[in-house]
């Protein structure tokens, strides 16, 4: 992933797991262990800069409703699976795909589940719904009254959904985080990047799993998700935020646009904080070093944080690689060419188009069919010079670099469709790039990290990039996953 014409057949990796030379044909003389990859397609291991892994991995035990038609899907779905340290959980919920086009009421969770918690995630992370037991304990737990209104969104969304993860044993927090690190390498991932915190003040188990990163198999690269810059640094973090939110979602009517919603024409979202209050925590965090990470999704959101990101550098000129995440609705290209000036990141979801664009989408419902065009623009940004990174949003999305790759390089949108090596390298080199490591992984090159994965075909010329097998994961060196396909 240095140059798209470069290719090598032999890896030669010292004890550490470091590339210590690449070779067309080993000589006779070697003496050194071989490991025959088995005319595999080998590319850098993956990397998603972009996951909830604990969110991921604990949900992985949940009840997945994406594919419920019906709300008596819905209540069978759920019967189906255990609770998860006390709780019923049901995730991916899109209430647009099932027949009665709405949410269950807090009423017919009572009636099915009188004596058992449950809560219900929407698709996007912005809406939730829980019956009376859950809400009964999420307010003694906080010592508040929740609002009647259901299902809850916005600060309320927020708000019982980080009582819950608040409220999980630390046995279940580890137990998410390792099957999130099982589910990671056997799809292809010898790094992600994790959020962890409550999008406010409280770091929650950030401190325990950094304690624990050396019992993971592959490298976690953590953000607390948090507005507290003091905080962080005392955590000894490199960056701050992650999904610390500028506005919503589109699916809750929430992301803020410059133009109000084609199927709701007196809104047009919200911004859920002012410049100046951006203007202090991105400043302070940037003259303290800290990379920044912000969920911005719709046009208005983009434009506030990148005018707070250009402040802050034209202030004291760092180029620490700050992150619009999501980075959704783009309608004016003058964002694309200052967030290229200024070496502001965008770290996207190539899936968010495989699922929502089109003619006929859930984007051009919203927003139009103009407006449907110009999201998730990877090919402008790419070429427009931005560094450009994928990620999954995990658990939102499924945890899949092949996926990803497969959707940038057939996007809706003929314009914005990438090359598949631009594509690969959204996941390998530019990834690297991100967070100021493309010394130690991203490419195989002599002095970086052995951290592979082997293809059973090659991505570079497959028409089914998706569908493309794993056969094996390395890791510095040392395989961490095969699988005989």
């Amino acid at each position: 992933m240095r140059d798209p014409g470069e290719t090598i057949t032999n890896l030669l990796v010292d004890d550490r797991g470091i590339i210590v030379d690449t070779l067309s044909i080993l000589p006779d003389s070697f003496q050194g262990e071989k490991i025959d990859l088995q005319e595999s397609h080998v590319f850098p291991g993956f990397t998603d800069t972009h996951t909830h892994s604990f969110e991921g991995g604990l949900y992985s035990f949940a009840a997945n409703l994406g594919h419920c038609r019906s709300l008596s899907d819905l209540f069978a779905e759920l019967k189906n699976y255990e609770p998860i340290d006390g709780i019923l959980v049901g995730f991916n919920f899109d209430e647009n795909l099932i027949g009665e086009k709405r949410f269950p009421s807090k009423k017919e969770l009572d009636t099915h589940f009188p004596y058992i918690p449950v809560l219900l995630r929407r698709i996007d992370g912005h809406s939730v719904q829980i019956n009376s037991k859950l809400k009964q304990m999420i307010e003694e737990w906080g010592n508040i009254t929740l609002p009647g209104n259901e299902p809850y969104r916005g600060k309320w969304n927020d708000y019982v959904c980080h009582q819950f993860h608040r409220n999980i044993s630390e046995d279940w927090v580890v137990k998410a985080y390792k099957r999130g690190a099982t589910i990671g390498i056997k799809s292809g991932h010898t790094t992600i990047h994790s959020m962890i915190g409550d999008a406010a003040s409280d770091p929650l188990h950030y401190q325990l799993i950094a304690e624990m990163k050396g019992e993971f198999a592959l490298d976690l690269i953590l953000y607390p998700q948090i507005f507290d810059v003091n905080r962080a640094l005392q955590l000894k973090s490199h960056r701050v935020g992650g999904c610390i939110l500028a506005d919503g979602s589109f699916g809750s009517h929430t992301a803020a646009l410059t133009r109000p919603y084609c199927n709701d024409k007196n809104n047009s979202g919200r911004l859920y904080k002012s410049d100046d209050e951006w203007d202090e925590f991105i400043t302070m965090a940037h003259n303290s070093g800290l990379q920044v990470a912000v969920h911005c999704i719709g046009d208005a959101a983009i434009k506030q944080i990148l005018r707070a990101y250009i402040k802050a550098e034209r202030g004291n000129r760092q180029n620490l690689r700050h992150q619009i995440i999501h980075c959704e609705l783009i309608e004016n290209d003058e964002v694309i060419d200052l967030m290229s000036e200024y070496s502001i990141a965008a770290v996207m979801q190539p899936a968010f188009d495989r699922l929502w664009g089109g003619e006929n989408g859930f984007y051009a419902a919203l927003l139009g069919r103009d407006r449907a065009l110009n999201c998730n623009r990877f090919r402008s940004l790419v070429r427009g010079g931005v560094l450009v990174t994928g990620g999954s949003d995990w658990y939102i999305t499924d945890l899949d670099a092949l996926a990803g790759i497969d959707a940038a390089v057939n996007h809706h949108n003929e314009k914005e469709r990438l090359e598949p090596y631009e594509a690969i390298k959204l996941y390998t080199s530019n990834a690297a790039r991100l967070t100021g490591e493309e010394d130690r992984f991203g490419e195989l090159v002599a002095g970086k990290q052995a951290d592979l994965v082997c293809l059973s075909e090659n991505p570079l010329e497959s028409e089914n990039i998706a569908a493309i097998g794993i056969k094996k994961v390395v890791k510095c060196g040392r395989i961490l996953y095969s699988n005989d396909l």
